[in-house]
């Protein structure tokens, strides 16, 4: 059998470098999660039942999925479970919120616009992780696949959110 070693580098150990780009990657996904599902609470309007649940509850239902998923091969690839705590996830997840508007008090138009400025950011921040892990040769073939897959489907959220957004602009 080959053991990948993740231990070896230019004098740092690969998992320190690895474990903070993960535990931005797992805070970062977890408010995605909690901003889409507030605009899942409090979209309103004539779009309200499809933008309650086909949009916004399809979204945050599936970025809870991708926490899970993102959560479990943390703790597998580092071989640690203080990676999954809660109380640090939701804390950097409030930071990294606290730099967007919430969709509380707002349009439908300004909740899809603002989601797809969030969801445009978000795999962003997966193209940069996916370089930094990389450059690191921490790279696994399946954090690969769940970068690139989740990547995939995000594009398709912010062409629904975009979509939803020209709605309300009616063009």
């Amino acid at each position: 059998m080959i053991e990948r070693n993740l231990e070896e580098g230019c004098g740092c150990p690969v998992k320190e470098k690895l474990r903070p780009l993960m535990k931005e990657y797992i805070a970062t996904t977890r408010a995605l999660h909690l901003w889409f599902h507030g605009a899942h609470h409090v979209t309103r309007g004539t779009g309200f039942i499809g933008d309650h649940v086909g949009l916004y509850g399809e979204i945050y239902q599936k970025v809870q999925e991708d926490i899970d998923a993102v959560i479990e091969k943390s703790i597998s690839i580092l071989e640690d479970e203080s990676i999954a705590c809660p109380a640090s996830i939701t804390s950097m997840a409030g930071e990294i919120l606290s730099e967007y508007p919430s969709p509380s008090q707002h349009t439908s138009l300004a909740i899809s616009a603002h989601g797809k400025t969030l969801m445009s950011a978000y795999i962003d921040f997966l193209e940069d992780t996916h370089k930094k892990i990389k450059s690191i040769d921490a790279m696994t073939l399946g954090l690969e696949d769940l970068i690139a897959g989740t990547c995939n489907q995000y594009e398709n959220y912010v062409y629904m959110l975009q979509q939803r957004e020209k709605s309300d602009l009616e063009n």
